[in-house]
């Protein structure tokens, strides 16, 4: 009897532990399924890009209304410009324009009635106006891309970013870079930047401010309608892949988290810096955007204000090269000033120096006045014909 009742008592004992192992691999046994179900859904092209994951280290994000997300792009003005069809071209119209650094190129996308798809023109400011903007050849249905947006051409004039929807994309709008060939014009086959600038949303706008070592992309991932996101990143100079696990591979692929992708931090934390720098410039120019970009007498009746005001190509090119020579020789004072002031106090080793550095200093100055008389006298004679 009592052996009959030590077996029940050790019978009972292992029921509950039998029991809770069971539970553990039932959970176990789900998740391993709902992982193999979520990978089998994958879209193939998502899986095929994993490998080529590029190594990118994005030091901030920003979630904007749809509409104004290139107010959280802060872009050197010294290499373009962007704003939108309705404020550029006074019209309406829903696409993004890029201005070049001097002022008289554009790339625009803008419906084709016909097609009802966004296509990408340009334009160039001649004397007396800018010119109807032409198709930019290569672009019109070819490589099986439509609806293009979003252009951003780099200071080299040929490498152009953009985005559009095509059968190799992961969903929604992809970006694009390609290079527009210098004789013919004519896009070359575009490249897309795959992951993870893509998704299966829409990523659309890809900027590089190189002297700020600065980029942006855009992408509505994981928003809701009317949100988008803006991703600032540092640009790198030749792309790397990732080397992770697959699940490091699709977790960073999506950018589940920003701090997944920082690394070294010190890199980062430079970054960041160079970007509130970007941020108080911008504002400066918001500040400046109702005064006059600079005046230039062109007789005693006219006076321009604005670089629209040249009717000649080539006065717009000097006028430029005048305001570069001008902050140089704004700078170069400045530095004289300095130097004559420290001269007083200088030990007799240091004057010798300064002497030297003076006088160089100011050849240099008196040739940027010869220079800025030179380009003045162009630019009136240019105006006054």
């Amino acid at each position: 009897m009592k052996q009959k009742l030590l077996f029940l008592f050790c019978l009972l004992l292992t029921l509950p532990f039998t029991t809770v192992d069971a539970q553990r691999n039932k959970h176990t046994t789900a998740k391993k399924k709902k992982a193999k179900t979520a990978l089998q859904d994958e879209n193939p092209k998502f899986t095929s890009m994993l490998e080529s994951l590029a190594k990118v280290t994005i030091i901030d994000s920003t979630v904007v209304d749809s509409a104004q997300f290139l107010k959280a792009i802060y872009t050197n003005h010294e290499e373009g410009r962007l704003t939108t069809y309705q404020e550029f071209f006074k019209k309406e119209g829903d696409g993004i324009v890029y201005v070049n650094e001097l002022g008289n190129r554009c790339i625009y996308s803008q419906k084709d009635e016909q097609t009802g798809s966004k296509m990408l023109y340009q334009s160039y400011l001649l004397s007396d106006g800018w010119t109807e903007g032409e198709p930019l050849e290569g672009a019109e249905g070819n490589f099986g891309l439509y609806d293009f947006d979003c252009p951003y051409l780099m200071p080299d004039g040929v490498t152009l970013y953009f985005c559009a929807r095509g059968s190799d994309g992961l969903g929604g709008y992809d970006i694009y870079r390609t290079r527009i060939d210098d004789k013919t014009r004519k896009i070359l086959r575009p490249e897309n930047l795959g992951l993870p600038f893509n998704s299966e949303r829409n990523d659309y706008m890809y900027v590089i401010d190189e002297q700020n070592q600065l980029a942006y992309f855009v992408s509505n991932r994981r928003q809701p309608n009317g949100k988008t996101c803006v991703y600032t990143f540092i640009p790198f100079e030749s792309r790397s892949t990732v080397t992770a696990d697959e699940d490091k591979l699709r977790s960073l692929a999506r950018i589940d988290r920003i701090a997944d992708t920082w690394g070294n931090h010190t890199d980062r934390d430079a970054a960041l810096q160079r970007k509130r720098t970007a941020m108080e410039n911008a504002y400066a120019q918001s500040v400046r955007q109702n005064e006059p970009e600079f005046q230039f007498v062109i007789n005693d009746e006219t006076t321009y204000t604005s670089m629209n005001d040249f009717r000649a190509a080539s006065s717009r090119t000097q006028a430029k090269e005048l305001q570069d020579v001008r902050k140089k020789l704004t700078s170069l004072e400045q530095a004289l000033i300095k130097k004559r002031n420290y001269y007083r106090s200088a030990s007799s080793l240091e004057r010798r120096d300064l002497r030297k550095e003076i006088l160089k200093d100011e050849q240099q100055a008196t040739a940027y006045y010869k220079k800025i008389r030179t380009l003045e006298k162009n630019i009136r004679n240019a105006e006054n014909k």
